[in-house]
């Protein structure tokens, strides 16, 4: 008869219980497993992390943002005036006091400019006959407004500025058109 439960020692008919028989290692678990793409998408998230926070940790440093300028917030605040009745102590007599008149001469000059300067009077020259170009800015690639010709006086407006390695003035013509000329064309005209 066939046997079907062996002690310790003892031969069974089952091949599976059979001694010489090694036992085979199952496959362990080792917890829940990601799919590849998902451990891809973790490990870019926390790179993305990690340099906004670099980022929020550079701006601190240099002083986040500490030039920008401030909006004023409007707050209500009640203002307490107090109340005071006034009692005079002191009595005031008023006195006639003398005033001196001093005389201003009619024929007064005004003062000659020693530089120019703005309400001066200059003069082109230096320019071999080519004559001033006024500009509409302060640049030698400005538009050319008029040419003046050498010789001819300007009255200064504005100025000065600095800008393409030359100095400019802002000159006014005796016909009233306006431009800016560059300085090393100009001579202070000493009698207006």
């Amino acid at each position: 008869m066939t046997q079907y439960d062996a002690g310790p020692g003892e031969r069974s008919d089952r091949e599976w219980e059979s001694p010489d028989r090694k036992p085979v290692r199952h496959a362990r678990r080792r917890g829940p497993v990601l799919p590849g793409w998902a451990l891809l998408a973790i490990v870019v998230g926390i790179v993305i992390l990690l340099c906004v926070g670099l980022v929020l940790l550079v701006k601190a440093i240099q002083g986040g943002g500490a030039d920008e300028t401030p909006t004023p917030v409007a707050t209500a605040a009640r203002q307490l005036v107090p109340t005071a009745t006034l009692t005079p102590s002191v009595l005031l007599i008023q006195t006639a006091t003398p005033t001196v008149v001093l005389p201003i001469s009619s024929t007064a000059q005004p003062t000659p400019f020693t530089e120019i300067a703005s309400g001066a009077t200059v003069t082109v020259e230096g320019t071999l006959g080519a004559g001033l170009n006024l500009r509409a800015e302060p640049s030698t690639g400005a538009a050319i407004v008029i040419t003046v010709k050498e010789g001819n006086s300007l009255v200064v407006v504005e100025g000065p500025q600095e800008a393409d390695g030359l100095v400019w003035w802002k000159l006014r013509t005796p016909e009233g058109k306006e431009g800016w000329g560059a300085a090393k064309y100009l001579v202070l005209k000493t009698n207006p």
